[in-house]
């Protein structure tokens, strides 16, 4: 009797969730917002009786963000030039304005999918949707039924520029602009006016999503306005800074692909690709002719040149020749750069005390080893650079310490030099370790590189094996002091440009993590620190992977 009053209840049970939750089908839904009609296929549920739409395959298809995090509990929406943040543990929305509006049973999560109310959609976005004839089909249907309603046809073959929005990291003195788009990232290219505090981004074949505005007016300390421009099959985007910035411009790809500008208040300076539109002419009665009227890389404010000549290496350098028993060590920063300053910590010291223990375990260990920086002094790009090229080791460390807005974040991660970012947080961390190299006016010699088919060669075989040291440097870490993994990554990284030789940057820790500082600054924790990158090392010089690259 007991057997068969389980398998009752089971059933009820079973039933009951069927009767409250459906599978996701595909409606036909027609969609008007500002006029414009849209017939879609969308994903739909009924729960409890209600309709729900999925708010994510809803934005691909007419121009918009949706982004969800299960562990935040926040989904976060961008479309029409409005931004709304749901939180799902608070039971409320938020906009950037700071409105609230309560969530009541607006929103549900299935399979980490969002589904959102009709009557909610338009309460946030004034979208509204026409459910009374909907058709459903098992599937996406790839035929588009006749609509009584002439739907609109949205753009092809072009990037749609969806949303901007901004936010202000004021522990960094740093503002991000970010631009979402849809499918596709545009071709692009970026100037600064100086003489207007400008920024102007132009997006080639690319057009504005449905309900965009034409101006954004960002409450940041460092960002006025952006104002869209739409130029023939281009979009113009002009953003209004409040003084002079250095600019980091950088992009990432996939769902929700973007292109993000980093702005901090300084002289304005700007990354590499920057075209740079002159503050003034020059005055007629004081011609030049070394300045032209639009130069392709940055104009920096420049320290006066001290009377020590930097060291570089020669033409004559043999790049084919690698030391086997020579380690080079770089501590970031230094001197007039203190690199993260948080927690009364900072990193310039930190990590010093780290390289110095690193540099007497290795020489026990019978390696060479020399550091670009033994006191608190700053080597410039290509002081760093002649040490390493100078001596070609058969590693180059660069020690630096991390920090994040986020003071949760803790956790150590290696990165790898390379021309594209891969990993969470790691366009962040080139951002932040390029910005001094950029300051400097750094240009692809700089660092002292030979640009020849020898040197590229070696290059992409340096790569893969950098990492290889990385990841057992990383897991070896972890071992020792039983910090969080945040893993290996990839990043376009100034100091590890094309450098031939096995090259890695450490991120031995979060600063901005009150526990972590604490153990960063620790002595015996940084000798568990410097156990593990030795163990890494150690293995690594007995790797096949190593092995093969020294016979390549």
């Amino acid at each position: 009797m007991s057997r068969h009053s389980n398998s009752l209840y089971i059933w009820l049970l079973l039933l009951l969730f069927c009767l409250v939750f459906s599978q996701p089908i595909y409606s036909k839904i027609n969609i008007e917002y500002q006029g414009q009609v849209f017939s879609l296929d969308l994903p739909t549920i009924k729960v409890n009786g209600d309709n729900y739409i999925s708010v994510e395959n809803l934005f691909k298809q007419i121009g918009g963000v949706e982004y969800y995090s299960p562990i935040m509990k926040k989904v976060n929406l961008f479309f029409g030039g409005k931004n709304w943040v749901l939180s799902l543990d608070k039971g409320i929305a938020v906009a950037e304005s700071g409105e609230e509006i309560p969530l009541g049973r607006s929103v549900v999560i299935q399979e980490n999918s969002v589904y959102i109310s009709p009557q909610f959609l338009n309460q946030l976005f004034g979208i509204s949707t026409d459910t009374s004839s909907t058709v459903v089909t098992p599937s996406p249907s790839t035929t588009k039924t006749p609509s009584t309603i002439s739907p609109v046809t949205l753009p092809t073959g072009s990037s749609s520029l969806l949303n901007v929005r901004s936010h202000s990291y004021g522990d960094e003195n740093r503002s991000r602009v970010t631009f979402d788009f849809g499918i596709n990232l545009p071709t692009h290219s970026m100037q600064t006016d100086q003489a207007n505090n400008r920024i102007i981004l132009t997006f080639n074949n690319a057009t504005l999503a449905p309900g965009t505005p034409e101006t954004f007016s960002l409450n940041d300390n460092r960002v006025d306005r952006v104002v869209l421009n739409k130029k023939g099959s281009n979009v113009e985007a002009i953003i209004y800074l409040k003084s002079p910035a250095s600019i980091q411009k950088n992009q990432l790809g996939g769902e929700n692909p973007r292109i993000y500008l980093d702005i901090v208040t300084s002289t304005l300076l700007t990354s590499p690709d920057v075209t740079i539109l002159p503050a003034s002419p020059s005055p007629p009665t004081q011609p030049t002719t070394t300045t032209p009227a639009l130069t392709s890389t940055p104009t920096p404010v420049v320290p006066t040149p001290t009377t020590k000549p930097p060291v570089q290496p020669t033409t004559a350098t043999p790049y084919d020749k690698i030391n086997p028993r020579v380690i080079v060590i770089d501590p970031g920063h230094g001197g007039k750069d203190p690199g993260c300053v948080v927690n009364g910590y900072q990193e310039k010291d930190i990590i010093l005390q780290v390289s110095k223990k690193l540099k007497e375990a290795l020489t026990q260990q019978g390696y060479e080893v020399y550091l670009t920086r033994e006191g608190d002094t700053y080597p410039g790009l290509k002081e760093r650079s002649a040490v390493a090229n100078n001596k070609q080791p058969v590693v180059l460390l660069s020690i630096h310490a991390n920090a994040a807005p986020n003071k949760k974040a803790t956790g150590v991660e290696v990165f790898v030099g390379s021309a594209q970012i891969h990993g969470e947080g790691a366009a962040d961390v080139a951002n932040r370790e390029n910005q001094r190299f950029i300051s400097e006016g750094y240009t692809e010699e700089q660092n002292g590189k030979i640009n020849s088919t020898l040197l590229d060669s070696y290059y992409l075989g340096s790569r893969t094996v950098s990492m290889k040291l990385g990841s057992l440097i990383e897991n070896n870490i972890v071992k020792e002091t039983g910090q969080a993994s945040r893993g290996l990554k990839e990043a376009p990284l100034i100091l590890l440009k094309g450098m031939y030789f096995p090259s890695c940057l450490i991120e031995i820790g979060f600063l901005s993590n009150p526990t972590e500082a604490k153990n960063l600054a620790n002595g015996a924790f940084q000798d568990k620190l410097v156990r593990g990158i030795v163990v890494g090392i150690k293995q690594f010089m007995s790797s096949s992977d190593l092995k093969k690259f020294l016979e390549e």
